[in-house]
């Protein structure tokens, strides 16, 4: 189904449709040791992870200086620290067009989710841990989205990530090789992805103190790092060069 979101942002981009599910998540934070099995309902995810030439529109379009678009926490450390921009967007080799976005903050995330929900009219979000390793896995439950075996070809990865020794490489790059079973791209490796999801296993929007979940680690050559269900959290301020997102929508 096409729809103001998929015509109007730059390429590549598509939704992809996942059917409701259950998702077992490994234990760590709010989910208790043996893990938690959670009720997923369908809803729809991005195909690849937002890049710079999408998320540049949302630069372009004065989402850093409309305070509408964030939460009113985001906006208090968007002022702080003067953001203006992504920690490395000057930077030519994290900032190439088709690559994704890289170190921006949990806030950032999420103003540029409200900023293109009023944009498109759609309910544009970043996934909750769960919905995105439902996408990440499916019904078929493998350790990596292609399968249970590791293979190193079938996604990006790095062992540091700072600016001049961290890279990424295009959302595509993979595509094809390293596909959920619904078809996401890119679900392993190149970025960490922010998710809705705080450390509680609630979705405070406006909490001063609480971690955000991240999924699928980036900084690490250990194949037991870049499995689907590996959770890692961080603050939502935080900036790190290999910090990206990419969107859901709900219905």
């Amino acid at each position: 189904m096409s729809t103001r979101s998929s015509r109007d942002l730059m390429p590549p981009f598509a939704w992809i449709d996942i059917p409701a599910g259950k998702v077992t998540l490994e234990a760590g934070g709010y989910v208790p040791e043996g893990g938690q099995t959670f009720d997923v309902a369908a809803f729809c995810i991005a195909k690849y992870p937002m890049t710079n030439s999408q998320y540049a529109k949302f630069i372009e379009a004065g989402g850093y200086t409309e305070k509408q678009w964030w939460t009113e926490v985001g906006w208090d450390e968007r002022e702080m620290y003067e953001w203006m921009e992504p920690r490395f967007w000057q930077d030519e080799h994290l900032n190439v067009p088709d690559h994704p976005v890289v170190s921006v903050s949990w806030h950032e995330a999420l103003a540029f989710c409200r900023w293109l929900s009023a944009v498109t009219g759609e309910n544009i979000t970043l996934p909750t841990e769960q919905q995105w390793q439902q996408a990440a896995q499916g019904d078929d439950k493998h350790l990596y989205p292609w399968g249970n075996e590791w293979d190193a070809s079938r996604c990006t990865h790095n062992p540091v990530r700072f600016s001049g020794s961290y890279h990424t490489t295009p959302v595509t790059q993979h595509e094809g090789k390293g596909d959920s079973p619904f078809g996401v791209v890119d679900m392993v490796g190149n970025v960490s992805e922010w998710c809705l999801t705080g450390s509680s296993g609630k979705d405070h929007l406006d909490s001063r103190s609480e971690m955000r979940m991240l999924r699928s680690a980036t900084v690490s050559d250990k194949p037991e790092n870049l499995r689907a269900t590996f959770r890692i959290s961080n603050f939502p301020h935080t900036r790190y060069g290999d910090y990206g997102f990419r969107l859901a929508r709900l219905p």
